[in-house]
């Protein structure tokens, strides 16, 4: 379930980044699969052609408002609520294993959102906003998962 609402949340960013810049977005799909040119992908948006960096960066903006988002709400749910560990997994932990996940893998891989960010942007700022977000999501996950410990 996790995968499926971290995929909605990357792959519709990307889409509606697209969509607010004009580009026409031509195919979502939410469910792993194999494509003949991609490969094994988690899911993926076709998009026409132009656009900005915006829409390659659309997801990490929106993992950290997501979390941001989440965080309060996490926070006041009961620790033993049965519905604390959906909103700490769908709220904190997907963010940031989408946020990590994508960015060792823009690190080594071609084609994908951040080696595109890489040759947008100058190298220091898409490290930087990658280790400053990747670092906030895990302190903001560690800090909730033991959070309200006296809430009953």
């Amino acid at each position: 379930m996790m995968l499926l609402v971290t995929t909605v949340r990357h792959e519709g960013s990307h889409a509606l980044a697209a969509w607010l810049e004009g580009v026409p977005v031509n195919e979502v799909r939410l469910f792993p699969g194999i494509h003949p040119e991609l490969g094994f992908y988690f899911g993926y948006v076709s998009r026409g052609d132009g656009g900005s960096w915006l829409i390659d960066a659309a997801p990490f903006l929106t993992a950290v408002l997501w979390l941001a988002l989440f965080y309060p709400l996490i926070a006041r749910t009961p620790r033993r609520s049965p519905a604390r560990l959906a909103l700490l997994f769908a709220g904190a932990l997907s963010p940031l294993v989408d946020l990590g996940y994508n960015y060792q893998g823009g690190l080594w891989r071609e084609g994908s959102d951040v080696h595109d960010l890489f040759l947008a942007l100058p190298d220091v700022a898409v490290h930087a906003y990658f280790v400053a977000a990747i670092a906030g999501a895990f302190l903001a996950f560690q800090r909730l998962r033991h959070a309200g410990a006296a809430r009953t």
